[in-house]
């Protein structure tokens, strides 16, 4: 899981919002279009709004919002496969990083699950308020008895998430929803290698191939592991 802990430098803090915007999706390699601006600064208003009232992440300010949020999403776009089609984001949270991606890529259908039903109405809520359409947010755990509404016929292309916890749970919550030549992506933090090595056995028994990417994110240059998981 990646950390919600952000300490901005003040230089960063201090910018104003759109500025700040246009500088994470230039640096990001994201053509920073009106349309995409004012969509983003529709989301971390909401966001924040909404997170006055519940609390839905630990993130204080749009600033850092902008930079945990959009710059963590940034540092996993390039990395998706050509031809995805359906994306899942398992535990998406506040909609990272699915719902961010679908701004990013507008072409994308997507599904965001989370347990928890409050963050379910802020993305639906969000989802509305923009007109995303093959965008859907559910309330949902995922289980044999607990999958999504909206699952394709041949199983989502890619799934990804950053909460969900040890790579051996989400290898077994990605497996029946994932195509046959699907692709996991986990979003993880500074001990992967270590956790992967506790994992490795369990991953190989059941058919899965891990490579790491070793990234960061545009303007903070955060650090950042994904773990790319592939059935055999």
């Amino acid at each position: 899981m990646w950390t919600n802990t952000l300490l901005l430098p003040t230089c960063l803090a201090n910018q104003n919002i759109e500025l700040l915007l246009h500088e994470l999706l230039k640096e990001g390699g994201v053509t920073p279009s009106g349309e995409l601006i004012t969509n983003l600064r529709v989301y971390l208003g909401e966001l924040y709004s909404w997170n006055q009232r519940t609390n839905l992440t630990g993130l204080k300010t749009m600033e850092e919002m902008a930079v945990k949020h959009v710059g963590d999403t940034l540092a996993l776009i390039r990395f998706l496969p050509e031809g995805v089609h359906h994306v899942l984001d398992i535990g998406t949270g506040p909609g990272v990083p699915g719902l961010i991606l679908k701004l990013f890529r507008p072409d994308l259908e997507i599904v965001l699950i989370d347990a928890i039903r409050k963050k379910v109405s802020f993305l639906n809520t969000v989802i509305a308020i923009i007109g995303l359409t093959s965008t859907w947010a559910e309330h949902c755990r995922v289980g044999p008895k607990d999958i999504p509404r909206h699952l394709p016929p041949k199983g989502f292309d890619v799934i990804v998430s950053q909460a969900v916890g040890p790579l051996d749970k989400l290898a077994r919550m990605a497996r029946p929803l994932l195509s046959p030549n699907g692709l996991v992506i986990a979003m993880k933090g500074p001990k992967v290698d270590e956790e992967l090595e506790g994992k490795m056995g369990y991953l190989q028994k059941h058919g899965w191939k891990t490579s790491i990417i070793k990234t960061q994110t545009p303007v903070s240059n955060f650090r950042r592991n994904l773990v790319m998981l592939r059935r055999y």
